[in-house]
């Protein structure tokens, strides 16, 4: 038994580091910063005008695993999103001002479920280019929300290689940059970077 115990323990560290390898690739490529320890980690970096955190948490008995990516935005007209998949539906309860929207795309429309309190809004938002983003990374059961100033794209899985980790920033920094689109018309220029974001848990 404690011989089990002593490999659990050492594999459980061997890819805590591996992870942590990755988040500091992530930070050289992305001139960020790396916080925490083993597979409870957090990078934070500039993009644009914005402030991105991607955290990771392994889990406990009484909670799922989960790697996100927080950005916080100038959300005008305090527009509400959420779209997950039905793995998700057990624990969303009823969502106050918020309805159901469907894109007529059949290929989104039966991977997602869409919320919102903005119709035309969403449409405009969800452009091909994100459809096809998200659709691409549906098995990893995403869920995406935007609330007040924060944006959220969350998996319930700790991903540890930086494939996965680059499609899931591209997925969430392609949604931003549409977000500010629509917000101001235009691009958004380069900022020097200050770390200004504490997200919430889900």
């Amino acid at each position: 038994m404690i011989v089990l115990l002593i490999v659990a323990v050492a594999y459980s560290m061997r890819k805590s580091k591996e992870l942590r390898q990755v988040f500091e690739n992530q930070a050289m490529k992305r001139n960020g910063r790396v916080n925490g320890f083993l597979s409870t980690l957090r990078l934070t970096f500039p993009y644009k005008n914005h402030t991105v955190v991607v955290s990771t948490y392994p889990g406990s008995r009484y909670s799922s695993p989960y790697t996100r990516v927080d950005v916080d935005v100038d959300n005008r007209g305090n527009k509400n999103l959420m779209i997950y998949d039905e793995s998700w539906s057990s624990s969303i309860g009823k969502l106050f001002g918020m309805r159901d929207i469907q894109l007529g795309v059949d290929s989104f429309d039966s991977k997602f479920v869409i919320k919102g309190n903005d119709t035309y809004f969403i449409n405009s938002l969800l452009t091909l280019q994100i459809q096809d983003k998200l659709l691409a990374i549906h098995p990893l059961h995403p869920m995406l929300t935007l609330h007040h100033n924060q944006l959220r794209l969350n998996v319930p899985t700790v991903l540890s290689d930086e494939a996965s980790i680059d499609v899931l920033l591209d997925t969430a920094l392609l949604i931003v940059d549409r977000l500010s689109e629509l917000q101001y018309g235009t691009e958004e220029k380069d900022f020097t970077f200050q770390e200004d974001l504490n997200p919430t848990p889900l």
